[in-house]
Parts: structure tokens; C-alpha cells; sequence
């Protein structure tokens, strides 16, 4: 496959999520006193000393994942490392030291093809420059805001983070499907976060599971106090809804803007000679750069 650009994928309320962020009042603080604090080498030393740094020579079978869907999204290959935690979770830390972590729980409880899923979806946050936010955002989030000095000052900017975080999921999920050339592979995941392993939910109907998102959003929207009442269930997570993120990358994966994007990938599709972006056809001028084609 050729490398997929994130400017290709980059999800729109990601992008309105983050500006929005960004202006703020008090982000360029926080941010500024999270950098005094930040250090790349002490995670790198605890990741080190608690982790198991996954190689081609150490747990090969599971390092196996990465190259690849690193040479997809077009990034270096951050460090990968092995946690053991029972619950199945993945995640990127870092800024010029990026590095992914899988937990135990996460390899017992997936499939292969979910597993890969997974890590490309990970290093989708590494494509779309998200990690140094979200590390920054870790931290305030876990109760470091009165360490950086901040206080009272980050209450609306932790709210816009967390915005922000699930914003950003909904980009990194595109950047799983690119990769698994499909939705297939990241709503199976979903089905098994939001159910158990595959020894419970083999069985589960993905069409009824999607449907579900699709109830969902018809309840949102009957009335304001019920999209408040799902704002506010929702307000303290770093992740949107489980099948809301099904849905949405199962729609994605119907457009032709996902096509294009494959048939580039996949060497099949005309790009723009100076932004390298995927060309629809029918397309006089770049949308992404708007040179002449």
C-alpha cells in the first residue's frame, strides 16, 4: 500500500474541535506549563523499567503489527511496549519520543485482525500530530491542573479537551479503516469493547448493533434536555460512544471520498503531482491544495 496522508482522513469535527481549543483563554498557559513540566526521558526511563519493549527479537509475533501500518500512514515507528493489565486497552504518549502501549488484556481479548485495528488506530493519533495534546490533556484530566499552578482555570478547558479527545478518535478510527482496507475489522472491535470477548459476542447481529447508534441518535435529537442529558453522560469521557463510533466509520467507509482513498492507497487512482493527495474523478482542481490537476 502506498502511505495515506491524515490530511486525507483528518475528521472535520476533529479539526473544529481542536480550534476551538486552541483559542481558549488559558490553553496557551496550560500549555506552556505543561511543557515546563514535561519530560520525554523520564517515560521513556518507567517504560523502560515497567514494560516489556516489544522488538523484532522480543514477542516478534505481536511487534509484527507495526511496521506495516506504520509504513500505510506514512510515520516512523514509534517504541511499542507491553503492559500487563487485565483490562483490554491501547495508547500514545509522548512528543518526539512517541511510543505505543498494548495491555495483556487487550491481545487475550481481541482477535488478530481487531488487534491490528487497534495499533493502527493508535498510530493514527501518531499521523494526525495528536499525541503531545493528548499527553498534556492526560494530565490535566488525572488531576494535574493544581500541580502545573493552574487551578480554577482549566474547568472550561477541561471540558474542551474532552470534547476534543472523543473528536479525535473519530480521525484515528478512519486511519484503522484505511489500513484494514475496511469498517469491517474497527466495528468488530467496537462490538467487543461494548460486549465481551468473542466467545460472548459471536453471535451479536452487526446490523442490529448499528442500528442501535441510529435509536441513539434518534433520542438525541427528540428534544434538547435529552441531548443535554447525553451531553452530560458523555462530558467526562475521553471516547465517544461505542456504537455512535461504529456507525459513523461504517458510513465513512461507504463514501467516495473512502474509495478514493483506497484505489490511491492501493495504487489504482490518480493523485495531485504537488500535495501527493488521493484525485477524485471529475476533479479540474486539487480540494485539498487547489492546484490544477
Amino acid at each position: 500500500m502506498q502511505a495515506v496522508h491524515p490530511r486525507d482522513y483528518y475528521h472535520e469535527q476533529d479539526k473544529q474541535a481542536l480550534d476551538a481549543l486552541k483559542a481558549i483563554p488559558g490553553f496557551t498557559v496550560a500549555l506552556k506549563s505543561f511543557m515546563k513540566v514535561f519530560n520525554e526521558q523520564m517515560m521513556h526511563g518507567l517504560n523502560m523499567a515497567n514494560k516489556v519493549r516489544l522488538g523484532s527479537e522480543q514477542l516478534p509475533e505481536i511487534y509484527r503489527y507495526l511496521p506495516p501500518i506504520c509504513e500505510c500512514l506514512g510515520i516512523e515507528e514509534p517504541e511499542f511496549y507491553l503492559e500487563m493489565n487485565p483490562q483490554p486497552n491501547a495508547y500514545t504518549s509522548g512528543d518526539t519520543q512517541v511510543f505505543i502501549t498494548v495491555t495483556s488484556g487487550l491481545l487475550e481479548y481481541l482477535e488478530e485482525d481487531e488487534i491490528k485495528a487497534v495499533i493502527a488506530h493508535e498510530c493514527g493519533h501518531v499521523a494526525c500530530r495528536h499525541v503531545l495534546y493528548h499527553t498534556m490533556a492526560s494530565l490535566l484530566l488525572s488531576g494535574g491542573a493544581d500541580f502545573l499552578g493552574l487551578g480554577a482555570l482549566t474547568i472550561p478547558l477541561q471540558l474542551a479537551l474532552f470534547h476534543w479527545q472523543r473528536c479525535s478518535e473519530f480521525s484515528c478510527d478512519r486511519a484503522a479503516a484505511i489500513y484494514m482496507q475496511g469498517s469491517e475489522s474497527v466495528v468488530e472491535t467496537m462490538i467487543r469493547l461494548a460486549g465481551g470477548n468473542k466467545a460472548i459476542t459471536s453471535k451479536i447481529d452487526t446490523e442490529l448493533y448499528l442500528k442501535q447508534a441510529a435509536d441513539y441518535e434518534k433520542l438525541v435529537g427528540t428534544s434538547y434536555w435529552n441531548k443535554t442529558l447525553q451531553y452530560i453522560g458523555l462530558m467526562n469521557s475521553t471516547h465517544p460512544f461505542l456504537s455512535v463510533r461504529a456507525s459513523e466509520i461504517k458510513k465513512w467507509c461507504e463514501s467516495d471520498r473512502f474509495k478514493s482513498i483506497m484505489a490511491y492507497a492501493n495504487g489504482t487512482s490518480a493523485v495531485c503531482p504537488k500535495c501527493k493527495a488521493a484525485v477524485e474523478d471529475g476533479w479540474k482542481f486539487c480540494k485539498r491544495c487547489g492546484n490544477q490537476i
